[in-house]
């Protein structure tokens, strides 16, 4: 999605049309992304993707008709998991996909929010689906564009519900003019900090920053924190790691890693890092080491509670060997804790049903 978010930012310094095709309902088990999306520009070029096989091909042809009309349309999609295999397809279930030439307006709203995702700032984009209308909701009471006077504190409340989180959702609104509203938030991609650049941890900064993580090694070593030996993450800082906390940014979309060379550095990430708000915390070792390190914290004042807490030993335990196979674990887990809750497979069969 956030090539796509770019694609259309960029859109605002040139007069080239595009239509943008959004999931904004689904159900059962679906071949995307829940947040996916797909822009078709006038040049025939294609970013992103809803899916893929014969319900990409039958939204491209809507694209088209789309972009023509300056209509937008919702298309409905159900297929069970036999015609999935049989049309390219990986899973079976239902999708809407809205579908819709990109005004000026819109095209503004996509630039603010990708400027204020590159900021770490969060917002909300409301939609009025049937009428068109747009409305861009900031931290706060902050808000700009309207959906009506009448869907305006609705659309204001689901937006404050929905601030800094990743789940989009569809709110049906019944016999108003505006129709069902689709509630988008975006939030900057998680920031991860790894602490300790040797074999593990630039094992988990690289698959977490290929998983949607910004990532930041740290290491008190020059050698093990640059950017020769971690060409993928988004920074290196090579200092002392107690100085470190004093000036790193940490808010409740972080997750910090303690991966040092030793327990002395690992006891100074953890301490520091339960006096935070990050969302997760983790600790490579032992359960012995744990409880050492958790007694000698927490005898000088740090909270239990908040030790509690902390993923130690790291990871899902899969028997893992390798620096590669830990960070699978590692990287796991806090995919998890991203997502909110395991996702629940569904095994009923769905009817098959297609229209637009």
């Amino acid at each position: 999605m956030d090539d796509v978010i770019g694609a259309v930012a960029e859109l605002a310094d040139s007069d080239q049309a595009a239509v943008l095709c959004s999931l904004v309902e689904s159900s059962g088990s679906i071949p995307m992304s829940e947040r996916a999306k797909m822009l078709v520009l006038a040049d025939g070029r294609v970013l992103g993707t809803i899916g893929g096989g014969c319900l990409e091909a039958e939204i491209l042809v809507v694209a088209g008709d789309v972009a023509a009309t300056g209509r937008p349309q919702m298309t409905s999609y159900t297929m069970t998991e036999k015609q999935a295999g049989e049309h390219g397809l990986n899973c079976g279930g239902s999708v809407r996909i809205y579908s819709e030439r990109l005004d000026t307006q819109a095209v503004e709203y996509y630039r603010v929010i990708d400027q204020a995702r590159r900021q770490r700032r969060s917002c909300v984009l409301a939609t009025a689906l049937q009428a068109g209308e747009r409305a861009l909701f900031g931290p706060g009471e902050r808000s700009s564009g309207t959906l009506g006077v009448d869907v305006d504190p609705m659309a204001a409340r689901w937006a404050r519900e929905a601030l800094g989180s990743e789940q989009a959702r569809l709110h049906p609104i019944g016999a108003s003019e505006a129709g069902d509203v689709f509630i988008e938030p975006f939030a900057p991609p998680p920031l991860l900090y790894v602490f300790g650049g040797g074999h593990v941890g630039g094992q988990i900064a690289q698959l977490a920053k290929n998983t949607g993580f910004h990532v930041v090694v740290v290491d008190d070593r020059p050698y093990f924190a640059n950017a020769n030996r971690h060409p993928s993450v988004d920074e290196c800082i090579a200092d002392d790691i107690d100085a470190v906390f004093a000036r790193i940014p940490i808010d409740e979309q972080t997750y910090i890693v303690a991966a040092t060379r030793g327990h002395v550095h690992d006891e100074i990430v953890v301490e520091h890092a339960i006096g935070t708000a990050a969302r997760y915390i983790g600790m490579l070792g032992s359960e012995r080491k744990k409880l050492i390190l958790w007694e000698r914290i927490q005898q000088r004042g740090g909270s239990r509670a908040r030790l509690d807490e902390v993923f130690s030993p790291i990871g899902f335990n899969i028997g893992a060997d390798t620096p590669e196979e830990i960070a699978v674990c590692v990287v796991g887990e806090m995919i998890q804790v991203r997502r909110g809750a395991r996702k629940a497979w569904k095994t009923k069969r769905l009817q098959t049903t297609t229209g637009q």
